[in-house]
């Protein structure tokens, strides 16, 4: 039996008011038109939906049930529609970021906090677990994009977009002041007390497998988990800390921190905003990744 909803719609209106007149005025349709398909609906279900009375229609007892099942779709629909525009209006929706705190904290949250001034209506929530894990929750769907430090080997169905260009560099505090104008050889690096991240993470990998091309043996005075433990400590005097130039640049203008003369040719690595594909379409992502390449 394939009905027209329209037909449907007009029975509930006429069912809810009990008067033709009153869903004509409500539905902004002539009277007749609305007595038309009412009698098309009751033709097709081959049943009376009505009684007629001189004030107005009362519904029959199939009418009654049918009107409570009606009454109840509609209820659906008007609720999806609903959704719908505050979704379209991000007047409604979640969005769970993944990043870690020196991301967070160095690049994501000026942006983080725009987005939440211009949507606060969007639950967001924050993932800062190392990268592998944020990639696994990506796939289980319980993040929607992550931010992480690229190359790194990425499910084909991700999407990475670059973001920026980030440089690895040396920096100290005053305590190593002695250190400021003199240029640091590949074998001078062996024997500075580096604070360094941990091994396994992207930065600590490239700086290993230029220690090996090189035939360079570090001994790391600390090892951290985060840039964020690494800038503090180095601050701290505690050693020579292994950090990202745009991450610090702040703490270098205010020279709070100074660049060490040390020529680090390290690969490539870079900012990157990375989804899982089948999320392309959802429109809080599509949103905040037009916020973030905006800004």
């Amino acid at each position: 039996m394939n009905i027209s909803l329209e037909l449907y719609k007009v029975f509930y209106y006429v069912a809810k008011n009990e008067s033709i007149t009153r869903a004509a005025n409500e539905l902004s349709i002539s009277q007749p038109a609305i007595s038309k398909s009412i009698k098309t609906l009751e033709e097709q279900l081959n049943i009376p939906l009505f009684i007629r009375k001189r004030d107005g229609v009362e519904l029959t007892e199939t009418g009654k049930t049918i009107y409570n099942k009606i009454k109840d779709a509609l209820d659906l629909i008007n609720s999806a529609e609903k959704d719908i525009k505050s979704l379209t209006n991000l007047e409604a929706g979640n969005l769970n970021i993944g990043a870690s705190k020196t991301i967070i904290h160095e690049y994501l949250m000026p942006y983080i906090k725009e987005f939440h001034k211009e949507y606060p209506n969007i639950n967001i929530k924050i993932f800062t677990d190392p990268t592998s894990d944020l990639i696994k929750k990506t796939k289980m769907e319980l993040i929607d994009i992550i931010f992480i430090n690229l190359p790194y080997s990425l499910p084909n169905e991700f999407h990475c977009t670059k973001l920026m260009d980030l440089h690895d560099i040396l920096v100290a505090n005053e305590d190593y002041s002695y250190l400021k104008n003199k240029k640091i050889t590949k074998k001078e690096l062996e024997k500075l007390p580096l604070l360094i991240l941990t091994k396994g993470t992207i930065t600590r990998t490239r700086l290993d497998d230029y220690c090996i091309e090189n035939n360079l043996t570090i001994h790391p005075k600390m090892e951290f988990g985060s840039n964020s433990l690494i800038k503090e400590f180095t601050k701290a005097g505690f050693g020579i800390g292994m950090l990202t130039k745009e991450h610090v640049k702040e703490d270098l203008s205010s020279h709070e921190l100074f660049e060490l003369n040390i020529n680090l040719p390290l690969k490539e690595k870079y900012l990157g905003m990375v989804i899982d594909t089948s999320k392309k379409d959802n429109i809080v992502i599509k949103n905040f990744m037009s916020f973030i390449k905006k800004s």
